[in-house]
C-alpha cells in the first residue's frame, strides 16, 4: 500500500478539500480508500468524487466518521448495496449524493433517515412510473430535495 499510493498521499496532505477526485486512482478500493483517507489526515470533504471506483459499503461507513461531506459522487460504484444506507445517514452535512449504477435501490432510499440537509438525490429506478407512492414517501423524507431518477429530474405533477 506504501509503495503504491505513498507518493499520491505525500502530495495530498490536507485535513479540508474543496474536491477530492479519487476518479484517476486506478484499482481504488476499500483498503487503498482507508490508506488515503488516513495517511492525507482529512477531516472534511465538500465534493468527494468516487464515480466508478471499487469501493464498497465499507468505503462509505469510513465516510461518516468525517466531520462533513457535502457532496457525495460515487455513480458506477457498482459494489455499493442498500447496505450502504446506514453510513449514509451518518455522514454529517451531506447535501448531494449521486448513486446512479450503484445497487442502491430506491427502497433502501425509503431506509435513509438523515441527512436533513440533502438537497440532491440521483438514483436509478426500474420504471418511474411504477414508483410514485415511493417517490411521495422520499419528499416527506426529504423536503426540500430536489430528485433525479433515470437521469432525469422527478416530476411529481406527472
Amino acid at each position: 500500500m506504501q509503495r503504491r499510493f505513498g507518493p499520491f498521499v505525500a502530495a495530498n496532505r490536507s485535513e479540508y478539500w474543496h474536491h477530492f477526485d479519487l476518479r484517476p486512482i486506478d484499482d481504488l478500493d476499500d483498503e487503498a480508500f482507508a490508506y488515503i483517507l488516513t495517511g492525507t489526515g482529512l477531516k472534511g470533504i465538500t465534493m468527494l468524487d468516487l464515480n466508478e471506483t471499487e469501493i464498497t459499503n465499507e468505503s462509505i461507513r469510513l465516510l461518516a466518521g468525517l466531520e462533513y461531506v457535502k457532496e457525495l459522487r460515487a455513480k458506477g460504484c457498482r459494489r455499493l448495496d442498500n447496505g450502504c444506507i446506514k453510513y449514509l445517514g451518518q455522514i454529517r452535512e451531506l447535501e448531494f449524493l449521486h448513486l446512479n449504477g450503484t445497487g442502491v435501490t430506491i427502497d433502501g432510499l425509503l431506509q435513509l433517515r438523515s441527512p436533513a440537509s440533502l438537497k440532491t438525490l440521483l438514483f436509478q429506478a426500474g420504471d418511474p412510473g411504477s414508483i410514485n407512492q415511493k417517490m411521495l414517501q422520499l419528499r416527506n423524507l426529504f423536503p426540500g430535495c430536489e430528485f433525479v431518477v433515470n437521469s432525469k429530474p422527478y416530476d411529481f405533477s406527472a
